[in-house]
């Protein structure tokens, strides 16, 4: 019989959970699931106690394992404070009332990642084709409210270890006198000694983009609803995000495929599916036939940190 994995990811904003029914060590569907605001409570124990009240299904109690994906480094597999979320999580504090139940926490990205092994990606979309390789590196990167990377290394024993990253605090690659124009623009709007990939390719790098060329001050989803495929915001986006996946790809060696995840890509494909994209990515003077043999898809499926917190559970499991 499958056994039953409880996936969270917990968001600054949103809590996402879900219960999945396994086969074959590998989860299979989703069975229940429900969205609650996160600093709506105190701390994570409140936070599941409203999830268990919520439905009876999605509590821990009634789970084989729990995954819990969050964003940002995981210290010792048990601890981590996450931005935009007041108060950190600590799994020693809750373990202990549920049982002999295992419990994971894991990075957000590394749950993307492992989602891009399940079916989650059924209905991706080839953004730009390649040669998918075996037993190589797999990697995903996008961009929401911040972006995140990770990729999965084949550890030569059929199995594969994850590499997180928090490349996107490094700072930005700006070219030519009208991009390093907006880099200052960038750090005076934030105050801030650098513009960083996690401030330039996310969802307020969008809004200070459409800002700077425009004049206009609106909220990521107010630029997204008004601009077109055609839009001077949407082509520097795009040439911004092709670059911060190009210089990824040359970091990691996604010869598996690169996937494209993250809400600001899924709710407006537009924003990466262009040649200005395509172009952006491929562009080098000395790897672009092997940037040009990359296959990257775009993940259409915003469930996939919570199929890939499944995934890692049913394989914690059975180690």
């Amino acid at each position: 019989m499958g056994k039953n994995i409880l996936a969270a990811d917990i968001g600054g904003t949103t809590s996402r959970f879900a219960s999945f029914g396994t086969a074959a060590d590998e989860p299979v569907a989703i069975e229940a699931a429900c969205e609650l605001k996160t600093n709506a409570f105190g701390s994570l124990m409140e936070l599941l106690q409203a999830v268990e009240a919520k439905n009876s299904d999605l509590s821990p109690n009634a789970a084989s394992a729990v995954v819990l994906a969050v964003p940002g480094p995981v210290e010792a597999e048990k601890r981590a404070r996450m931005a935009n979320v007041k108060w950190p999580i600590d799994l020693g504090s809750v373990e202990g009332s549920y049982g002999d139940r295992p419990f994971f926490l894991i990075n957000d990205f590394e749950a993307q990642a492992y989602g891009c092994l399940t079916r989650a990606v059924d209905t991706a979309r080839c953004i730009k084709d390649g040669r998918k390789q075996t037993n190589a590196v797999l990697a995903v990167m996008g961009a929401g409210t911040g972006l995140g990377h990770c990729s999965l290394k084949p550890d030569g024993r059929g199995g594969l270890v994850a590499f997180p990253s928090e490349a996107a605090h490094a700072a930005f690659a700006f070219s030519g006198k009208r991009e390093q124009a907006y880099g200052r623009f960038l750090t005076a709007a934030v105050d801030s000694e650098d513009a960083t990939g996690d401030l330039v390719v996310s969802g307020r790098g969008l809004a200070l983009l459409h800002r700077h060329l425009t004049g206009d001050d609106l909220a990521p989803e107010a630029v997204a609803r008004r601009i077109s495929p055609d839009s001077d915001t949407t082509r520097w986006f795009a040439r911004f995000y092709g670059r911060a996946c190009r210089h990824y790809a040359l970091s990691v060696l996604p010869m598996s495929g690169l996937y494209v995840s993250g809400g600001v890509a899924v709710k407006n494909p537009f924003l990466v599916d262009n040649d200005t994209w395509r172009a952006e990515f491929v562009r080098s003077d000395t790897k672009k036939e092997l940037l040009t043999a990359i296959r990257v898809d775009l993940i259409t499926d915003e469930r996939i940190g919570l199929w890939g917190a499944a995934r890692y559970g049913t394989e914690r499991l059975v180690r």
